[in-house]
């Protein structure tokens, strides 16, 4: 009956539970009986498996629950012809790829950057191993449970210590100018910072953090993780406008006096949105995911205002529209008067799309693509599909894939300074991005309203041919600037003969 509502509760579960299946009365009424108890026994076992299910959910062992640090999918990796990819090449971070044949030059490696990180803390490594094993617990659920069960609490504890000092003193000292005092070589430095994003060569990031408030607060880590995943910009440290990467050199090789001026770093250097960008990550290489893809929340903002601004643009009322908003290659486009340039930022979400009727601009943040950059997407796309995050960095290689259809696709890309093509040919770059995120699922809401754009441009450009033809004439006649100085001389050319001619004809 409408308005009647259906409580449920353990109690209730446990007296359900506990009716026999088949009891009840007899005579005339026992079929009705027997439907009753068996509508009862239905329902309670509906509602058990609910109770269940939500118990289940709620427990941190829970078999539903996603991993903190998660493995690559095995769907996903027999779909990669290299596995490579996913495997650490020269250290190990975690229990996942701990102790291998291959990794033990890293293990002595992380033993001398651990010993140096501890030399330099304030707290003695008894107290720091104490927090760490207070916290284990917690810490080995982050992980698969098959691959921390053969450690005790005390291995597992150690292992997580010296990996995390160790990865934290790489990225402070090491891969800013100091791998000469370490033994490590120049072409083992990329190499090592590969394994640092790798997904299942991740720390927990509650661990780093605890490890990162004893060296320096956490405005100083902000800037240095920016230049770590090598998304920073030139910023004031110190009060000096100079590169934090020059400065973090001249320090690094005198630690004992740097560390106490980048202790008293200036907390207000950074905006609270980037300070607060880490609080709310499961390890590093969600902080670079959502670093590289930029502030959604300003992002959404700037769309918005956008949308309000223009009339019906980006308003994705009518299901049907959203649906149909594909596009063409960057050459189609360009046919269309559309022309692409370089956004302003760096940020994968900073795509926006103007149009003035006839012609329009669509900006792209600008992208390096050599080969590490194969590795680094193909780990990140892993991450997106084994965990609850949106694919928001599936959404944009799907974006770029929608543009790039052939190597001229590239070329036009690169000409406009949104493609940096360190990878080899413009067919590879081509064939790199049309492969990578094949039959994977984006973000529906995505960059909706740039496609919705894109797509009532076009439509409004061939459905009619005046825009056609006045396109067609930009294209031909002022796509370069050596076509608009011929066009301005014989213009001019033009001008001055009719001038002679009337001065020869009407005042001789």
């Amino acid at each position: 009956m409408a308005g009647n509502e259906v409580r449920i509760s353990e109690e209730d579960l446990t007296k359900n539970l506990e009716q026999p299946a088949g009891g009840g009365g007899g005579g005339n009424g026992g079929g009705g009986a027997s439907a009753t108890r068996l509508h009862d026994r239905t329902l309670s076992e509906f509602k058990r498996k609910i109770f269940e299910l939500e118990k289940e959910e709620k427990s941190p062992s829970s078999s539903t629950r996603k991993l903190q640090c998660p493995q690559v999918p095995p769907w996903l990796r027999s779909n990669v012809e290299d596995t490579k990819v996913y495997e650490p090449k020269v250290m190990s971070f975690g229990p996942y790829h701990h102790g291998k044949a291959n990794l033990q030059v890293g293990e002595t490696l992380k033993l001398k950057l651990a010993g140096a990180c501890l030399r330099e803390y304030e707290r003695s490594e008894d107290k720091i191993y104490d927090k760490i094993r207070s916290d284990i617990e917690t810490l080995r659920t982050c992980y698969n449970r098959e691959s921390t069960e053969d450690y005790t609490d005390e291995e597992l504890s150690v292992m997580l210590l010296v990996d995390g000092c160790a990865l934290l003193w790489y990225i402070l000292c090491v891969y800013l100018g100091g791998h000469v005092e370490y033994g490590i070589r120049y072409q083992d430095l990329s190499r090592i910072h590969q394994d640092a994003l790798l997904l299942e060569n991740q720390l927990p990031f509650q661990l780093l953090q605890d490890l990162m408030r004893n060296i320096m607060p956490d405005d100083a880590w902000t800037v240095i993780f920016h230049e770590f995943f090598g998304l920073s910009t030139d910023e004031s440290f110190f009060g000096i406008k100079e590169s934090f990467l020059r400065k973090m050199k001249n320090y690094c090789r005198s630690l004992p006096q740097f560390l106490p001026i980048i202790k008293n770093f200036n907390h207000s250097s950074k905006p609270k949105s980037e300070r607060d960008q880490s609080k709310s990550c499961p390890h590093l290489l969600d902080l670079y995911r959502k670093i590289f893809l930029g502030d959604e929340h300003s992002y959404l903002l700037m769309h918005s205002e956008s949308s309000t601004t223009e009339k019906g643009a980006g308003l994705v009322g009518d299901v049907k529209e959203q649906l149909m908003a594909s596009f063409r290659n960057v050459n189609e486009l360009m046919a269309a008067g559309i022309s692409i340039k370089s956004s302003p930022t760096r940020h994968l979400r900073d795509i926006s799309f103007r149009s003035n009727g006839i012609t329009a601009c669509l900006k792209i943040p600008p992208i390096s693509i050599d080969n590490s950059t194969k590795t680094m997407f193909l780990n990140l796309i892993a991450y997106e599909m084994s965990s609850d995050v949106p694919h928001d960095f599936i959404s944009y290689l799907r974006f770029l894939d929608s543009l790039i259809d052939h190597d001229n696709d590239v070329k036009e890309l690169q000409s406009a300074g949104v493609l940096q093509n360190y990878l080899g040919t413009h067919e590879q770059v081509a064939e790199f991005f049309n492969t990578v995120s094949s039959n994977l699922e984006s973000n529906f809401h995505a960059y909706k309203d740039v496609r919705v754009k894109i797509r009532k441009h076009l439509r409004s450009h061939y459905n009619s041919s005046l825009k056609m033809w006045i396109t067609q004439c930009l294209h031909t006649y002022f796509d370069s600037p050596w076509t608009i100085i011929a066009w301005v001389v014989a213009t001019l050319a033009l001008f001055f003969t009719a001038v002679q001619t009337y001065f020869a004809v009407f005042h001789p």
